[in-house]
């Protein structure tokens, strides 16, 4: 059995009808920009995540630069030293400077005790939390309540996450400005695209302006700011976002009933898969930790020796040790690190069928790794993470 990395289908049905809405674009005599489809598709959008505002954008890299130029952030952006490298580029095209921080290990997310520790002793402008693999943080509630403390805005970067909600909050509503993807490999797709979200009717507003070259949302002759870009979309776009809202909710219930049949084949086995524990979460990404006596890159080997292509990590490499940031290389981020390293991600998309899930668990759990291989030397921070639990869970207490 052979196995794609990723496949997006599409049926007759959904393309005829994104056929006739291009048909009435054209005969319409609308704008081609955004008018008509834009403004429904963002409608349906704002309401399938709950948010009372949402700004169509070109990428989910511009929705993170737009965020940060509507909250007029300046100076340094907290950024977790595992995403993917779009989040601080959109950073720096806003003017701003990194600032990485290092992970929990059971989301993937901000380590909330850290975050404390650089806002009270640093000048931080903002906070970026990702939604790795569409998985809401366990410390959600906390982040948003440190970020609260010290006044200093929190975006959430949500291009994984469409629909993830966690204790009755949203990916996208929980911080001040919400950001998602639309790229052909996210939760739903309009080829290249993204959203910003917001409960908050100034940063609507301004988001609205500053994304058509900082208009005056009356008066569109009249220029109000000279931070003003051209995040616009098209009509098109507009059109095929519309539609992908209409299945999202179907292929979001896909990926996680693939995602159960994952975790009951590998019930039982050493790969400890990084979930979603409350609420419900999109999962962009099925995350596996390895065993620990395996090296990465011969399971991926093996698998794709077996038709079975694994996805890429999230993230195999983290910020520090990507060429441009070069300055950080030296810090010490030890379990991002130590994650970047030692899991992986199967395939998982709604095309993906629960007997291919099979082939590929069974392929997964067979490999018995070569005697003549010594078993990997990991770095070892389990003392590093017992001690930070310990600490964050005693100060989680005192605050409650």
């Amino acid at each position: 059995m052979k196995i794609p990395i990723f496949k997006l289908d599409f049926d007759d049905n959904f393309i005829k009808e994104y056929q006739d809405k291009c048909f009435d674009i054209f005969r319409s005599n609308r704008s081609l920009s955004e008018c008509y489809y834009t403004k429904k598709f963002e409608d349906k959008f704002k309401q399938l995540v709950n948010s009372k505002y949402s700004c169509s954008v070109t990428s989910g890299t511009a929705a993170i630069d737009l965020a940060l130029r509507a909250l007029e952030v300046k100076g340094k952006v907290i950024v977790p030293i595992n995403t993917f490298f779009a989040t601080s580029v959109a950073v720096e095209s806003a003017g701003c400077e990194v600032e990485f921080i290092d992970i929990e290990p059971n989301t993937f997310s901000i380590d909330p005790l850290l975050l404390e520790d650089k806002l009270k002793t640093q000048s931080i402008g903002a906070v970026i939390i990702v939604h790795i693999g569409g998985i809401i943080s366990d410390y959600m509630h906390e982040i948003k309540r440190i970020c609260n403390k010290y006044n200093v805005p929190l975006i959430e970067d949500a291009a994984h996450a469409h629909l993830s909600s966690r204790n009755d909050q949203w990916a996208g509503t929980i911080g001040d400005i919400g950001c998602f993807s639309f790229f052909p490999t996210k939760v739903m797709t309009t080829g290249e695209g993204g959203m910003v979200t917001t409960n908050n009717e100034t940063i609507f507003k301004r988001m609205k302006s500053l994304k058509n070259f900082g208009r005056d949302l009356e008066n569109g002759g009249i220029c109000l700011t000279k931070n003003g870009v051209n995040y616009k979309i098209n009509e098109f776009t507009g059109a095929l976002g519309l539609q992908e809202c209409e299945r999202i909710e179907g292929r979001v219930d896909k990926r996680n009933k693939l995602v159960n049949r994952y975790l009951k084949n590998l019930k039982n086995t050493e790969y400890e898969p990084i979930i979603q524990k409350t609420g419900y979460c999109s999962y962009y990404k099925f995350i596996t930790m390895i065993p620990k006596n395996i090296e990465r890159e011969w399971l991926r080997d093996y698998c794709k020796q077996a038709g079975i292509t694994l996805t890429g990590e999230v993230y195999k490499i983290p910020l520090h040790h990507q060429p441009v940031y070069s300055n950080f290389k030296n810090n010490s981020y030890p379990v991002a690190e130590y994650i970047c390293f030692n899991h992986i991600c199967p395939p998982l998309y709604p095309e993906l069928t629960l007997e291919e899930v099979d082939y590929k668990d069974q392929k997964r759990k067979d490999p018995i790794y070569p005697s003549s291989k010594s078993p990997i030397k990991q770095k070892s921070i389990f003392s590093v993470l017992d001690l930070r639990n310990c600490i964050r869970s005693f100060v989680i207490s005192l605050e409650r």
